[in-house]
Formats: structure tokens, sequence, C-alpha cells
């Protein structure tokens, strides 16, 4: 029998991380499982893509000017970490399995073992479309015989879209450090509205029960579309997506941004006039960030881009808001469609205060 390439060794060891990975996530009683998952993920996914670029005669080894390659002191040679990876095999920024694998690579630096099992309910869906993703690439780079199909099997769980279940999620939002879940906030902040609400970047399933007799043609579990389900099932699926906004959120005044400061920045940032009155009040009208002046709930914001101040009765804007602003506004047509006009440019002098059109 023909010896082995050296590749297929790696890819090896990339399914059995992502095995190993599932399989302690699934034991409900082990302790630290979700960061056990997110670390043998991080190498499922880097040895999986090390050994297609081995198989393909992509060098992915870090090098001197020399060309030579590089040695950590450990002796052994530098490849290119995750990141790097992930972007050499996703070139799209917007590609949602890209997204969903950069999201882990920072997480998997924000998890703390006090508030892990806390942080499952807030990341379960993406962590499910880490693993989703994994086998789908899997597949695409090493043919249907590589696949884990065979071995991964949907866990058994207790959970429901009961308004007990919905208020469970809520305290345990509110339970969670402000810094958790600002990286989460913020990350998703970062993205396109249709790579957030793709199921592979976040996996949201809504489990049906199926009355009646069973027929041949039944399976265990299947998957309908968001569109086909009743109105009914649509808007309790519409509670637990929108609890994050629908919570009260506490006032922190410290990062945040008046409108003004807001456009000041997008206008340094792309060197185009963009009014607080005008182009910023199109703008979060646009995306929904936050109620109209005067409405009944006016907390009821898209907290990661603002929060209202009860003090001042005012709205105030995060850094995600202006980082999200500034990515959105930096393409032509979309600025002319959110904000009604065509971007105009103007000169930022550094040494001389700006004047805020009204």
């Amino acid at each position: 029998m023909a010896r082995r390439p050296h590749w297929w060794h790696h890819l090896q060891a990339s399914k059995q991380e992502a095995l190993l990975a599932v399989d302690l996530y699934n034991q409900s009683r082990r302790e630290r499982r979700l960061e056990a998952f997110v670390v043998h993920m991080h190498m499922a996914w880097l040895y999986l893509l090390q050994a297609r670029f081995e198989r393909d005669g992509i060098d992915f080894w870090d090098r001197d000017k020399n060309g030579r390659r590089l040695r950590g002191k450990d002796g052994q040679f530098h490849a290119w970490e995750l990141a790097r990876c992930v972007k050499e095999q996703f070139p799209q920024t917007n590609d949602s399995i890209r997204s969903n694998v950069e999201f882990f690579i920072g997480f998997r630096n924000q998890i703390e073992h006090h508030y892990a099992r806390l942080l499952e309910a807030i990341v379960a869906g993406k962590c499910q479309s880490l693993i989703l993703n994994f086998e789908s690439t899997l597949v695409a780079l090493f043919g249907q015989e590589e696949g884990l199909s065979d071995e991964l099997r949907f866990p058994v769980f207790l959970s429901s879209l009961t308004e007990s279940a919905v208020e469970t999620l809520k305290r345990t939002y509110k339970r969670l450090p402000r810094h958790l879940t600002r990286y989460v906030e913020e990350f998703d902040a970062t993205l396109q509205e249709e790579v957030r609400n793709d199921y592979r970047y976040d996996f949201r399933v809504l489990l049906i029960l199926q009355t009646g007799p069973k027929t041949e043609a039944d399976v265990a579990m299947r998957f309908v579309r968001l569109d086909e389900l009743p109105e009914k099932q649509r808007a309790d699926l519409d509670v637990v997506q929108t609890i994050v906004r629908e919570k009260q959120v506490p006032v922190q005044n410290a990062g945040k941004h008046k409108p003004s400061a807001v456009s000041r920045e997008v206008r340094k940032a792309l060197g185009v006039k963009f009014h607080h009155t005008s182009h910023h009040s199109r703008a979060w009208r646009y995306y929904k960030v936050r109620p109209e002046s005067g409405a009944a709930n006016p907390e009821r914001t898209k907290s990661q881009y603002c929060v209202f101040d009860t003090v001042h009765g005012d709205y105030v804007y995060t850094d995600a808001w202006v980082k999200h602003l500034i990515k959105e506004m930096s393409d032509p047509k979309k600025f002319e469609k959110v904000t009604g006009h065509p971007p105009v440019s103007v000169t930022i002098s550094p040494s001389v205060p700006e004047t805020v059109a009204s």
C-alpha cells in the first residue's frame, strides 16, 4: 500500500480535533466545555486549512527577508496562524464562514471560566455554525468520503420558546460582565446585515413539534424556511432574536458619542460631508438603531449601536456605531441610499476645528 502523503495526516488530525470538540461540548455536566470546544475547533480549522495548503502547494510558512523559514524558540518552523489561513481560504471580507471563524479567534481570548456556562446561551448559534461550516468546508475540499456526517449527531437538549425561557435568557445576559457582552455586540456590529443573518455565521434553529401519525416520509427532525412558519411561530422567534434590544440597558456614557461627534468621526475617516442633523438622522432611521423622539419606550434601541440616556433624555452612540457607519458609508451607492444624497468631498484641516453644519 502506497505511503500516505503528509497532508493526509494533517487532515485526520483536523477531523479528530473537531470530533473531540463536539464530544466535549455535548457533555452537559463537564466543566469548561465551551472553552474546550472553542480551543479544539480552533485547532481543527487550523489543521484543515494547512492540509489543504500543503496538498495544493501553497506556501504557508513564515519566512525572513531572504526566504528562509523562521523558527521559534522551540526550534519549530513558524506556520501561518489561523487568522491568516482563513483570509487565504476565504478572501472576501463579507464571507459568513470567515466571519464566524474570526469571531471565535477573538472570542477565545475573552472566555472567562466563571462565566463560561452563561456564555453558552449567548453564542450557541455561532458554535453550531462553526462545526457546520467545518463539515461543509471539509467535504468541499477533500470529498464526501472524508466528511464527519456519519459521526456527528444533533444533541438532545432542554430548551423552548416559552415565556420562561425568554426570561431566563434575559437574566443570563444581565449576569454577564459587560466586557464579555460588548465583544459579541461590537463584533456583530462590524458585519453587514446579510452576514449577521446568515446561518453560516449564527445558526438559529426553531424546533417544531410535529403532531399526527408518523408516515414513512417523516424524519426525526426537519428544517423549515422562516417564511414557511405560521405568523405566531415567527413572532415567537422574533422575541428571542430581539432579547438584547428589548432589555433595559444600563446607562454608561463612557466611550459613547453625541450625534455631532459621530458625524465628525465619519467626516474625518471618509473626507465627505456628513451632518449630524441630516445625514446622521437618516442613518439611524435607516438602520433602525433607536425609536423616534417621544416614543413610549425610548430605551428600546439596538444597544450595540445606541443607548438612551435617562438623565438627559437623549441618545448617545457607541464606538461600534461609528465603525459601522464608516464601513457602510465608504460605499458611495450605499451612502446615497441611506442619506438620500451622494457623498460630497470635503477638506479636513487637522489644525482647524470643524464647524458642524446644522
